[in-house]
Parts: C-alpha cells; structure tokens; sequence
C-alpha cells in the first residue's frame, strides 16, 4: 500500500511537471555578432558644418544590403528618389532595402532605437530623450521614434525611464560597458546603483563595467581651449567595443602623438585611465579580458581653423562665453575621428579608414592595424574599411548611423 501511493505521488509530480506552463524567458540587449534580422539606418543628407556627406551614407546603404535586410527611414518622397536613384547606380542590392516612412528620421539611429528580444519577439527598448544631456527635448520627434514604430509597425515598448543612448551602451552576452560620466549627467535625479539596477535588467546582462571619463573628442562644443567640434557627449562606442566575449578593443593615443596638440595630451590621459581600468576588470567568472588596443588618428592632421559663427554654438552660448570665447574669434574645428566605431552584422565589419595620399605613413599602419585585428576577431565575415571622415564631422561615425535589429531563433 506504502508503495502504491509512493506511485501515484510521483506520477502526480510528474503530470505537474509536465502541464507547467514554460517559464517566459527575460527579454535581452544580444551582442552585435549574433545573427541579425535587419539593420536600420536612414536616408537623411543634412550635411554637417558645411561638409557633405550624402556619398559616404548611400555608400554605408549600399554595403549593408550587400550582406542584410537594411530598413531605411526616411520623411522626404523627393530625398528617397534621389537616394534610390543613387543607391541604384552604386550597385547596392535593393530588394534587400525597404523604406519605412516615419515622420522624422534619425540621422544617429542607434541612439533613439534599440531592439531587445526574448527569441520570440522584438520589443523597443525605450530611453528618454534629451539631446545628448544638453537639455530636456521629449518633444524632439528622435524621442517619439519608439512611438512611431508601436503605433505603425506594431514593435511593443518596453520603457527604462532613464535618460541614455544606443551609441553610449556596449554590450558582451553578459556584461554591459558605459562611461560614468554619461549616466550620472543624464540622471542627475537618480543614484547609480539605480541606473545600474535598470540597465542590467532591461538589456539581460550580469555586471556593467563603469569608465569614469569620456575623451574630449567626443564632446560637443568647446573640448578644450580654442577646439570646438560635434560629439555625442559620452558614448562608449567612439573608444570602446567588445571583439568577443572575453575580449576588448580600446582606443589609445601613441607617444608619438600625445603632445602634438592640447586635445591629443588629454585624450592621451583619459584613453590611458580607461585602459588601466579595463585591465582590472573581470569576467562574470573572475577571468580578466583580454585587451587589443587601436591608436587614435592624429587629430592635429584634421584641424580646421575658422571663426566662431552663430551657427557653431550648438546652443551653448554660455560656456563659451565663460571660456572667454567670443563670435569672431579664432576657433579649431575637429571631426570626431573614431576607430572603434565599426559595425558588426551578417557576414561583414564596416570600419572606418582614414590614411590618404600625403599622409604620414603612421596613419596607414593604423588602419592596417584595425583590419588586422578584426579579420583577426571576425574570420568568418568580410572587413570592408571606408571613408567615414564626411560622417565624423558630425560628431559620431559608422557605428552611430546603424542599429541592429536581432534575428528570432523561435516562431511565436
């Protein structure tokens, strides 16, 4: 009799166990070399500080969908004629492009658009808006890009409540890496163990990896002295990558270069900081990464001298006039020159290269150095490399003008 109803105990588990609705998996941030569904970019040629850049944008189209589905997002039918006829004569692939109009496009969307998915479906992950930390501008259509795509496209939204960006969070499977400086400044309201706390829940990981500071190259405005130019303001994704998820790519400056202009010397510094500090970091098992490491373009080959204009405040007329500088004044423009903002999806590394005819050959061993190291890291896909220098001047790269859109590996 004991055993009888030993028997039926454990036949009652197991029908239990077997009637138990599966647990539904947490929704995820994957690292950029998983498989793709699709790239998005936009069709949007506003050129930057006078500088065009419409041919190194149709060129960047015209390469991904060589390799993915690209989703092009544009407000202007005249534009996307021009655009198509262009992306034609540039041999791109275009039934592998779809045209989605939105009532803005986002010239960087990696910062108002982030997929997460649970391998069932794709949710938008949604962060405030604030135009890279200058101001409150929740009324700035690239905020009510996860709207759009809710109401439109039927991608549900998963909002964070914090202030962030696409381009300034790096992820491995497991880890997250930002600068400090950029989460606290969006989130002057919040601790950081709070933002912390959201970051790793709402994209899936197990540890964030804080850098305390970003370098001047990446700062809009003034960077130092008389140097202005555009910047995101703090994104990981001008210096820092992931190339697996033991390894790291970080940016620093040579010894040849560290003094040949103010912003080189404290560039300098700051890439050294974060190398020190990513030495000391460790992996979810305790093992440290490995680290590769790319030294900067010269910045002092891109210099620009002109004059302080209206339209070079980027809106903030008082830091300049606290750094006592002042309309007509004697001004350096830089690009923002970034090596590791590359992009990785199916089959292809799109990366930037800089040397050209007259240029120091240091500068081709450097875009050398980073082809090497990512046919190194990606032997399986194709490394294209290409003039970014139009895209840059705008103070983001390559990388800021794609998001990724992850493949489902189940059906819903």
């Amino acid at each position: 009799m004991k055993q009888l109803i030993i028997i039926i105990l454990a036949a009652m588990a197991l029908q239990a166990c077997q009637t138990e609705k599966p647990i539904k998996k947490s929704f995820k941030y994957p690292p950029e070399w998983e498989e793709h569904e699709a790239i998005w970019t936009d069709l949007n040629f506003e050129p930057y500080n006078g500088i065009s850049n419409d041919e190194a944008r149709l060129q960047l189209i015209s390469t991904l969908s060589k390799y993915v589905k690209t989703k092009v997002v544009y407000d202007n039918d005249s534009l996307l004629h021009i655009g198509k006829q262009r992306l034609v004569e540039l041999s791109a692939t275009m039934d592998s492009i779809s045209f989605i109009k939105l009532p803005f496009q986002s010239s960087w969307m990696r910062d108002p658009l982030m997929f997460v998915t649970n391998d069932r479906e794709v949710n938008v992950l949604d962060f405030e808006w604030s135009c890279y930390g200058f101001y409150p501008c929740d009324d700035d259509e690239r905020g009510q890009l996860s709207n759009h795509l809710d109401e439109r496209y039927g991608y549900a939204k998963d909002s964070t409540g914090l202030y962030f960006e696409g381009g300034a969070i790096e992820v491995s499977s497991n880890t997250i890496i930002a600068y400090k400086d950029l989460a606290i400044h969006r989130n002057p309201n919040r601790t950081i163990a709070e933002v912390e706390q959201i970051l790793l829940q709402k994209l899936g990981k197990e540890q964030i990896i804080w850098l305390d500071e970003f370098p001047l190259i990446d700062k809009p405005g003034i960077k130092i002295d008389n140097f202005f130019g555009q910047g995101a303001n703090g994104h990981i994704d001008v210096a820092t990558r992931f190339l697996n998820d033991s390894t790291i790519l970080t940016t620093v400056i040579s010894e040849a270069d560290r003094n040949k202009n103010a912003i080189l010397s404290r560039d300098y510094e700051i890439f050294q900081k974060g190398l020190e500090q990513l030495k000391k970091a460790k992996q979810p098992n305790g093992n440290p990464y490995h680290i590769e490491t790319i030294e900067a373009p010269d910045y002092s080959l891109y210099e620009y001298p002109t004059q302080l204009s209206a339209g070079l405040y980027y809106g903030i007329l008082n830091e300049s006039s606290r750094a006592g500088i002042s309309l007509g004044d004697s001004i350096i423009m830089l690009p923002a020159l970034e090596y590791a903002n590359f992009t990785i999806t199916n089959g292809v590394v799109i990366a930037s290269e800089y040397w050209q005819e007259g240029m120091p050959e240091s500068e081709k061993v450097k875009d050398e150095k980073l082809r090497a190291i990512l046919k190194k890291y990606f032997p399986n896909r194709d490394i294209i490399t290409m003039d970014a220098l139009p895209i840059n001047w705008g103070g983001g790269g390559i990388h800021c003008r794609t998001q990724q859109e992850p493949k489902l590996s189940k059906k819903r």
